[in-house]
């Protein structure tokens, strides 16, 4: 049995979660929590379109929402899913039926445009990042057992980098597991800012993380024009 927990603010911009509700609508074994943080777009409606289980919440941070999900789910096995990158079926029936031996992982990324540039960085997320640190950022689609999560004290909540910050806890407690199916993730920021220019801004930023700046300035500076994970305060 699978809980899949998205996240999701505004989602109409990319198109992408009405292809997650649509491909994973109707599978066994699996329940779907949406936990939204007040979009005003149409995403509401989208998710009760589908008949998806819907919680509604303020909390700005992605993390704050993707918490509310892992504590609602009611099976062991968590997808923490990114809410603008898909899998396919085979994906999730493979998850289901290995949820009992897995304790933590995540899938094999990729991005849904071609460009050398993202090419590379989907290779060094997949097996330097991933493989050789063992950190997945969450377009990977992380999973981990509801216990294991609860164990290490949940998502920390900051605005930025969470996902960099679980796989650091849940590493300490066991070696994940690297699944070949795709998450193909949506290019958005890439697409809007260039594609060079938004590879310096992600490699601007973690010199940042390294060296522990504040998660809020770190999200405003990342979330400028887009507000995709969080709502950009000015």
């Amino acid at each position: 049995m699978l809980s899949i927990v998205i996240p999701t603010l505004n989602e109409s911009k990319t198109g992408y979660l009405a292809k997650i509700l649509s491909t994973y609508h109707g599978l066994a074994n699996i329940e779907i929590i949406c936990v939204d943080g007040g979009s005003h777009d149409n995403t509401v409606s989208l998710i009760q379109q589908f008949n998806t289980r819907l919680i509604k919440t303020d909390i700005d941070s992605r993390a704050g929402r993707l918490n509310i999900g892992v504590k609602q789910a009611k099976f062991n096995m968590v997808l923490l899913h990114h809410p603008r990158s898909l899998l396919d079926v085979a994906a999730i029936e493979d998850l289901v039926s290995s949820a009992t031996t897995i304790k933590w992982g995540a899938f094999t990324h990729q991005f849904d445009i071609q460009h050398p540039l993202l090419t590379f960085t989907s290779w060094y997320s997949n097996r330097i990042r991933g493989d050789w640190r063992e950190i997945f950022y969450l377009d990977h689609c992380l999973f981990a057992q509801k216990q294991l999560l609860l164990d290490v004290g949940l998502i920390p909540d900051i605005d930025i980098f969470e996902d960099t910050e679980i796989c650091l806890r849940l590493k300490r407690k066991a070696r994940p597991v690297r699944l070949p199916h795709i998450s193909r993730t949506s290019a958005i920021r890439f697409q809007t800012n260039g594609i060079l220019s938004q590879a310096l801004k992600n490699q601007y930023m973690k010199w940042r993380y390294y060296f522990r700046s504040s998660d809020k300035n770190m999200n405003a500076h990342y979330e400028k024009g887009m507000d995709l994970n969080t709502k950009y305060k000015k």
